[in-house]
């Protein structure tokens, strides 16, 4: 089995006291559970590089002058979704509710998918927004809305009009203090975020690049394609950090929300009929961080028949998995228990349709392995 790594939101070096420090920086009041990290200057750039663990970054090898890297815990469960609404909320995964790439959400009466912002099973993106904006599906408080700065965002083009990404990173109230710009590439990435600074306009620039992740749930980063992966990552870091050291104004932060396991192995939920009729609905969360909705108790039956850690809401609280929980999450967003996987080989899921893209997903996250949980931050 593999040593488990529990989160920790009562220190600041994590994703979360990281989230605690943006809030502070851009001025809004937060209860937070730590002293927020600090950042030295007035201006701020902060990188998310979705995927880049630390076990994938130290294999980059990559020579940082004049700079701070440490390595830190990021969230549970550390899928994008929950890290990117910590990130911009600066509140735990229990008080902002989002609790997993796809999420059982009371009030929208199903399972969706956080990022997507759809029913399970639905190909069209956003198809709950015409019922409910997401931030009143989820208690979710973006600092967004509260700051005086003046911001700017830069996302790919392929999310840049989700409503996941409005929520977080658009303010329809002030158009002349929160700006949020889409590119292609990852050059062209770079390009936008030279031209943001050169012109010197913005408090803060917030930057996300997922090659990291797309290319690990793709490919895995334990085969014949890995010196890929790493190239490609290490040319995108290579340039941002000639770009931090270029523009002294400001200050960088460089970090990544997870790491990820090349799994071996996949376990199907539809398979166990006997699994099945004791929820009362499809198992949901992540591939390797799974929520159940139960009838009775199947804490053993998960325990012996999956090997899965297995927590249930009292242990959950109890264990601080995610932070304060807020008595909203804890009856409309939580399941009944949480299964964890023990190895760093296998990933469980519930299939919708024969070809399923889940099944395809060589990289996976959101456990409790060293490869998951820890990641870099390295400030310039």
């Amino acid at each position: 089995m593999e040593e488990i790594i529990y989160p920790d939101y009562e220190t600041n070096k994590t994703i979360y006291g990281l989230a605690c420090g943006l809030a502070k920086f851009f001025n809004v009041k937060r209860d937070c559970l730590v002293n927020p990290m600090e950042f030295q200057g007035n201006k701020l750039v902060f990188i998310f590089l979705d995927g880049l663990g630390w076990d994938l970054f130290r294999r980059i090898n990559i020579n940082i002058v004049g700079g701070e890297i440490e390595q830190i815990k990021t969230i549970f469960p550390s899928t994008t979704s929950a890290v990117t609404a910590t990130l911009f909320t600066a509140q735990s995964p229990g008080e902002h509710g989002i609790l997993g790439y796809t999420m059982f959400n009371k009030k929208l009466g199903g399972i969706i998918n956080t990022l997507r912002y759809n029913y399970v099973g639905e190909s069209i993106n956003d198809t709950i927004k015409q019922y409910m904006p997401y931030s009143q599906a989820f208690p979710v408080k973006p600092w967004l809305y509260e700051t005086d700065k003046k911001l700017l965002s830069i996302v790919h083009n392929n999310i840049s009009n989700t409503e996941f990404t409005n929520t977080f990173h658009k303010d329809l109230k002030r158009p002349d203090k929160i700006f949020l710009n889409g590119y292609h590439n990852s050059t062209d990435m770079i390009i936008n975020l030279v031209k943001a600074l050169t012109s010197d306009q913005y408090d803060g620039i917030f930057v996300y690049y997922d090659s990291p992740d797309h290319l690990g749930h793709s490919y895995g980063y334990n085969n014949e394609y890995q010196e890929f992966i790493i190239y490609d990552t290490k040319y995108v870091l290579e340039n941002l950090l000639k770009i931090a050291y270029k523009y002294k104004d400001y200050t960088f932060i460089i970090f990544a929300d997870h790491g990820q396991i090349t799994v071996k192995k996949t376990l199907i939920w539809n398979q166990d009929k006997e699994l099945i009729d004791m929820l009362e609905i499809p198992p949901y969360g992540d591939s390797r961080a799974i929520w159940f909705k139960a009838r009775n108790n199947i804490k053993s039956y998960l325990e012996e028949k999956y090997n899965l850690l297995v927590f249930d809401k009292n242990e959950i609280i109890e264990k601080k998995l995610l932070g304060k929980v807020d008595q909203y999450v804890l009856n409309n967003n939580m399941g009944d228990y949480i299964g964890i996987a023990k190895d760093n080989e296998t990933k469980y899921l519930y299939t919708y349709r024969e070809n399923d893209p889940g099944l395809n997903l060589k990289g996976n996250h959101s456990g409790l392995t060293y490869e998951e949980i820890y990641v870099p931050l390295i400030k310039i």
